[in-house]
């Protein structure tokens, strides 16, 4: 019932806007200001200067279109042309992504960008193929890390905590590991699960802290960066299979080139933010990293014994 009514909510806002045949539709759940939106202006920038005005995108921003999970599923079905989702929610769709939610696999941002602008990478990308979307480029999402209203300085601060995760089976097996309750709540809905302590804490970046307001009702952020996960760009397999070569190769030029300018506003955006969150009175606390790292090696060395998996984080490892 859910679904159903999801979908019909895309084609009411859909038919609102007037959208025709080769108007893309792209839904995200993040707010105007997030460095993602600007990426994905960028990208709608050049969908139009590049196809001279044949093809043009469309935007849906703050979850118009339903949660992060919502617009996936409407992606695949076809309802929804392209969404932006959290690369560990992309996993619950296609496994193979599962290699990019590893905890503490990139080392820093400069090692992850290595792998985003790789082979490797567009490989993964590809690797849901047949199961209704394809990937088309990766943005940069920062890296996440635990916040809440009370400090976490060590694993055993989490210990029983209800954490929010996105519904992504690597991030609740590493809280399972870390001792805590990992509870999947739809990214809109954090602010009020926090206030109301449905849940105790969450995790992610810098940037989402601050510009959810989730730094009003969590003022102590543990920089353990657990993990590097980017955000990833997905559409349907169906509106890809309607773009004749030519707008193909427009649409996946345009993805890659507003993944370069977004890695650029990122990092502007989240230094910004870290200076907000700071005078808004968030505590940003450094701990050690290792300490959490030695709770989830068994999830590590699972990962590297999986053969879907082992060629992308040897790929990275690598680099």
């Amino acid at each position: 019932m859910k679904k159903a009514l999801a979908t019909l909510a895309v084609a009411s806002i859909l038919a609102t806007f007037g959208v025709s045949a080769r108007t893309l539709t792209l839904g995200h759940a993040m707010s105007l200001d997030s460095a993602a939106h600007a990426g994905m202006t960028v990208f709608a920038e050049k969908v139009k200067e590049k196809s001279g005005g044949d093809l043009t995108v469309k935007i849906f921003p703050n979850g118009m279109l339903g949660s992060e999970r919502d617009q996936a599923e409407q992606v695949v079905t076809g309802a929804l042309d392209m969404a932006k989702i959290n690369g560990s929610l992309a996993e619950s769709f296609e496994p193979t992504y599962k290699a990019i939610s590893i905890p503490y696999l990139f080392r820093d941002t400069d090692h992850m960008h290595k792998f985003l602008r790789s082979d490797s990478a567009q490989k993964l990308l590809m690797s849901s193929k047949g199961k209704g979307f394809i990937g088309l480029t990766f943005y940069d999402s920062g890296s996440r890390s635990f916040y809440s209203a009370k400090p976490i300085h060590t694993p055993a601060d989490l210990a029983g905590l209800k954490i929010r995760v996105p519904e992504s089976p690597t991030m609740m097996e590493m809280i399972r590991l870390l001792g805590a309750r990992a509870t999947p709540v739809p990214f809109t809905e954090v602010y009020t699960a926090l206030q109301q302590g449905v849940i105790d804490a969450a995790e992610n970046n810098i940037s989402s802290l601050v510009e959810m307001r989730h730094s009003e009702v969590a003022k102590f952020y543990a920089m353990d960066q657990h993990m590097m996960t980017p955000d990833l760009i997905m559409i349907s397999e169906s509106t890809w299979a309607s773009l004749n070569a030519k707008q193909q190769k427009i649409v996946k030029e345009a993805a890659t080139e507003s993944m370069e300018a977004e890695f650029k506003i990122w990092a502007e955006t989240d230094a910004k933010n870290m200076k907000i969150g700071k005078d808004s009175g968030v505590t940003f606390i450094k701990v050690d990293t290792s300490k959490f790292r030695e709770k989830v090696l068994p999830m590590i060395e699972a990962a590297k014994k999986d053969a879907a998996l082992n060629p992308y984080i040897d790929s990275i490892e690598a680099m």
